[in-house]
């Protein structure tokens, strides 16, 4: 009887992961064909607060982008940074006529943290799209042209790829996860169902936009990438998620772990408003987890040889995930690894969501 229910939620874990694995794996992107002289105008919004660490290497990839740059925009928002942010941002400001800094101003909308951003960034911009990152994030020199190509006539909002990059072996832990998390939403996307964009690798067509009166007409949550792209698809608009190497933005690692802790209390506290079928993907996680150590106790052997399918499985995803964006795969000690690190993260955030506290993020309490 125990062994029995015991067993159900961790079936239900692999067949869930049976399904990514099988859309992971017959996954293809298709670009557009365009000529030089049919490139659009492009706006890039960047949110920055006390990011004098990684601003510098953010615009320096940006100004490098193989786009005309006589249709090039790069917005940056400092968001009352007590840092060299600003000044870092402007040396650019001063050097690039395409890149220009707003400061931005509190104001009694509601709105607070990046969508308070994006609602003042989004007066200055003149392009046909409007490519979205953060200042942490580092893109590739195809960036900008491969999400133009991607995006077909009727799509108003699309993702690419953000993967975590650092030194140390929790840093690579985390672009893991990064990765595994990237193609469990980019799978809902592909099997026709809308996900989410992630809002530091995203492009929003300007009509599409406008059609829900940008931020300021948005009510306020906490993952302003979210609410930008349900608007958006409510309003019939397509989607699209890309796993490409062009698409890939690569962004600084959480350090510390009471830090990673508010970062993934801040997606769940956003994600309350997601479709049943998130949540119900959620369900089955939380169950597993709670379910294998009785199984491990009341049947051990059976409960090692899910374990070790459970693994499979995850390693073969997250392998193929790697492949798909043309990065070196991890060795097997990286993916025992992670197994723990996934199990420990998983558990910790359950417990930490429950906690009656705000979230603290980028010096701010929500």
């Amino acid at each position: 009887m125990y062994f029995e229910w015991f067993v159900i939620p961790v079936v239900a874990y692999l067949m869930l992961q049976c399904w990514q694995e099988f859309v992971i794996l017959k996954y293809k992107h298709h670009t557009l064909i365009k000529n030089n002289d049919e490139w659009p105008e492009i706006s890039i919004w960047v949110a920055a607060r006390n990011e004098e660490q990684n601003i510098g290497n953010c615009l320096r990839s940006l100004v490098s982008l193989d786009y005309p740059k006589e249709k090039l925009q790069i917005l940056v928002g400092n968001d009352e940074s007590t840092d060299r942010t600003s000044e870092i941002a402007r040396e650019f400001e001063k050097n690039f006529s395409f890149v220009r800094v707003i400061d931005i101003k509190p104001d009694n909308s509601g709105l607070k943290a990046k969508a308070r951003v994006m609602a003042q960034i989004d007066k200055f911009a003149v392009g046909e799209f409007y490519l979205i990152t953060d200042a942490d994030v580092q893109v590739n020199k195809n960036w900008a042209k491969h999400l133009i190509a991607s995006v077909k006539p009727e799509t108003g909002v699309a993702s690419g790829t953000t993967m975590v990059k650092g030194s140390s072996t929790g840093d690579k832990m985390q672009e893991m996860d990064w990765a595994y998390f990237m193609g469990l939403l980019n799978v809902i996307s592909w099997s026709g169902v809308p996900a989410t964009a992630v809002g530091n690798n995203m492009i929003v067509r300007a009509t599409a936009y406008r059609e829900t009166g940008g931020y300021s007409s948005i009510r306020f949550s906490i993952t302003e990438d979210y609410k930008l792209y349900s608007e958006i698809c409510k309003r019939e608009w397509k989607w699209e998620n890309i796993m490409t190497q062009d698409s890939l933005a690569t962004s600084a690692p959480v350090k510390g772990f009471s830090q990673l802790l508010h970062q993934r209390k801040r997606w769940l506290s956003g994600g309350r408003e997601l479709p049943w079928y998130w949540w119900l993907m959620f369900l089955i996680f939380a169950a597993y987890y709670a379910a294998i150590p009785f199984f491990l106790l009341a049947q051990p052997w059976p409960a090692m040889a899910f374990l070790l399918a459970k693994i499979s499985f995850q390693m073969a995803q997250i392998n193929g995930i790697y492949k798909h964006l043309n990065e070196p795969r991890p060795g097997l000690g990286y993916h025992l690894l992670y197994e723990f690190y996934l199990t420990a993260v998983t558990l910790s955030t359950a417990i930490f969501f429950l906690i009656p506290v705000k979230v603290k993020w980028k010096d701010r309490k929500y």
